[in-house]
């Protein structure tokens, strides 16, 4: 991780807490762990969800859960430039917020090298039906394939790893 990134990522740790009091007072917490997330229903979102918090060591941080969930349904990792790619994505797809045009706006001026990239994450989140507008707590108990093919998400593990070979 070279400097800027290491830059970004300390950004998204510090606005955590203000972006949760400002823009998220309302919500409610799930109070859901990773082992109760696991123990969903094998093939539903919320037991994806539970392996991919266990696969990266976290929990789910009360009141921003639908992060989490997100990197999931959309099939991204927690790399600063998937984190921002995550961002352009549901940026394509519909979703506005402004720690999300911040985080956009940040990642295209610190990492220019990864335009390509974005560019390529917003087009995907274009050819998306709106996932943004999912209630995502109500959607942990749906089959995970299900959900994908309901909003034309392709399970891209391969042409993703084809896009970073091309990329590097």
């Amino acid at each position: 991780m070279n400097w800027r990134e290491k830059f970004c990522a300390g950004l998204f740790e510090i606005s955590k807490g203000p972006y949760r009091f400002l823009f998220k007072r309302k919500n409610r917490p799930w109070e859901l762990s990773a082992d109760d997330l696991c123990n969903y229903p094998e093939n539903s979102l919320g037991h994806e969800v539970g392996l991919f918090l266990k696969k990266n060591q976290f929990e789910l941080i009360p009141k921003l859960e639908s992060h989490d969930v997100y990197h999931v349904i959309c099939q991204m990792d927690t790399s600063v430039r998937d984190e921002i790619g995550m961002q352009y994505l549901l940026m394509g797809n519909g979703k506005k917020s402004t720690y999300q045009k911040l985080t956009v706006v940040l990642g295209f001026c610190l990492l220019p090298e990864y335009y390509t990239y974005f560019k390529f994450c917003y087009k995907k989140g274009q050819q998306m039906r709106p996932v943004y507008q999912l209630d995502l707590y109500d959607s942990l108990n749906l089959d995970y394939q299900e959900l994908l093919d309901k909003f034309k998400i392709q399970k891209h593990n391969d042409h993703f790893k084809l896009f970073t070979l091309i990329e590097d």
